[in-house]
């Protein structure tokens, strides 16, 4: 052991007399050691929210998107897929169709991003089959099983309600009847259930005389032609309503192109998310209708597509902006009701999403420059960039509280000076260099920030151990998740604690130059 850290030790444990320099020292320990615990708890509650995000989005979304560089109509889009699905590390693909629409119900409107799907194939790009609450990815292809059991399950619950109510009128009655009888009140006057009514008119006594219809009686005025002769035909033709069969004027509502169902009458089927369904205010089975820009040409400019569609599904991603503006619906369906041939692009997944930038440029060197290829970290940039830019900007924030703990060092270690200046001169009087005298002050500022680090890196673990799990739990209708999400990140807490054994060895440099260069006879003059 070198004679430094002897003496460093042995300045750190403070005599009786020595009782301030103690208590100041225990100050800076517990100021690093708090600012450690807050770094590290914050960033891994910070890198929680981020892991959660990412789990949502890939969960929700490809890992890889394949479209033209202009975003137009991609003509051959399954042999895209067909060929994207050779590349090693692509596991799934799929086409899609995408674009903005608007949904409305009886009771609200919303616009959505709709997208057409593959249902074959989506499976094997998305998790959306899993985050379906209610109803089936099937439903779109054809929603007349599901509309079957919706209508058994109403007509059970009409049945249970017509027996609630059959009852409740029984016990009514009964208590009705029950007062009448305590109050003597006699129902002599009240003629009977079953006893018929006296006709208003008797149809006996109407006279042979009885005004005839114009038509009978030659034309005298102030009757009404017969609408329908012996034959039951119609005597006379009333004009034809406005969108009746045989008016020319009538048709279709004037703004709106109307998109007939199929031929087979099924409603295309629409999968929306929990938001969505909330603020429409639908459930399985109610029709919507859902409208888009991409219309036909009329005389004062495009003219919109409107076309009913039938909730068949509503799933849950966990992402707010999601489930309340996004709608899954059939490849051909959207292609029918966008009047679009082809595809908006091919959605791909990969084995690994920590290799998806490799994949990616694998497949840039099949496809481009004819195709653009997107990564999600492209397609997300701006999010995720500004995650990261607040947790740096936290980083900084919180390092501060080791700087006010660093400061608690060098006032530490400069009274400390100041008390062992005699010590100090008897040292350099007895040959110790300026040097060993820098380092005996430096060792006590490393120690301290070691030993703030390492208690707040305990403390700090076990909280995110706790966070993990027993969890605190937070209102998911506000924050859209039950319990705070916490991750770990080793390089971060490595990070932090090299940061704060180095902001301790530099706190200690001022006070040990004050100490190096003190004279021997300063030290020793008033001895």
């Amino acid at each position: 052991m070198s004679y430094e850290s002897f003496v460093g030790r042995r300045y750190l444990m403070a005599k009786q007399r020595s009782r301030v320099v103690s208590i100041i020292t225990l100050i800076a320990v517990s100021g690093v050691a708090l600012g450690v615990t807050a770094l590290i708890v914050v960033l891994s509650v910070m890198g929680g929210f981020r892991a959660d995000l990412t789990s949502k989005i890939l969960g929700a979304k490809a890992h890889v998107v394949i479209q033209q560089p202009d975003f137009g109509p991609l003509d051959d889009a399954n042999a895209v897929a067909d060929r994207a699905l050779e590349v090693e590390g692509v596991v799934g693909a799929s086409p899609f169709i995408e674009s903005e629409v608007m949904v409305s119900s009886p009771t609200n409107l919303s616009g959505v991003v709709l997208r057409g799907i593959d249902v074959d194939r989506v499976g094997t790009v998305t998790d959306l089959l899993e985050n379906l609450e209610k109803g089936e990815l099937s439903n779109l292809r054809d929603s007349r099983g599901m509309m079957e059991r919706i209508e058994e399950e109403r007509d059970e619950e009409l049945e249970v309600l017509l027996d609630r109510l059959d009852k409740e009128s029984k016990e009514l009655r009964e208590t009705i009847d029950a007062k009448r009888g305590a109050t003597g009140v006699s129902d002599d006057f009240m003629p009977a259930p079953d006893e018929d009514l006296p006709p208003l008119i008797d149809l006996d006594e109407v006279s042979d005389e009885t005004p005839q219809p114009q038509a009978e009686r030659g034309g005298d005025e102030g009757f009404m032609p017969p609408l329908f002769d012996d034959s039951g035909a119609e005597a006379w033709d009333l004009p034809a309503l406005p969108g009746e069969e045989g008016d020319e004027a009538g048709g279709e509502m004037p703004g709106i192109v109307d998109e007939a169902p199929q031929d087979d009458g099924r409603l295309p089927g629409l999968i929306i998310g929990t938001e969505l369904a909330t603020s429409l205010q639908v459930r399985l089975g109610d029709e919507v209708n859902v409208v888009t820009p991409r219309g036909e040409m009329g005389p004062s400019g495009p003219i919109p597509r409107s076309r009913p569609f039938r909730i068949v599904g509503v799933f849950y991603s966990g992402m707010y902006e999601y489930d309340a503006n996004a709608a899954f619906t059939s490849l051909d369906d959207a292609a029918r009701l966008l009047d679009f041939e082809g595809a908006t692009g091919v959605e791909l997944r990969t084995d690994n999403v920590e290799e998806v930038l490799a994949v990616g440029e694998r497949l840039r060197e099949i496809f481009s420059p004819e195709l653009r290829v997107m990564d999600w970290q492209q397609m997300n940039s701006s999010l995720f960039f500004a995650l990261k830019l607040e947790k740096i900007a936290m980083f900084l924030v919180l390092i501060f509280i080791i700087l006010v703990a660093s400061f608690s060092i060098v006032a530490m270690l400069i009274m400390i000076v100041i008390e062992k200046a005699r010590e100090i001169a008897i040292l350099k009087s007895m040959g110790a260099s300026d040097g060993g005298i820098m380092r005996v002050f430096m060792f006590q500022g490393v120690v301290i920030g070691a030993v703030g680090a390492a208690a707040g890196l305990g403390m700090g673990l076990l909280i995110c151990y706790l966070l993990q799990t027993v969890g605190l739990p937070l209102d998911s209708e506000v924050y859209y998740i039950s319990t705070l999400p916490v991750e770990v990140d080793r390089l971060e807490v490595v990070a932090v604690v090299l940061s704060t054994i180095l902001i301790s060895f530099l706190a200690t440099l001022y006070p040990s130059y004050q100490a190096a260069k003190m004279r021997p006879v300063e030290g020793l003059r008033y001895d």
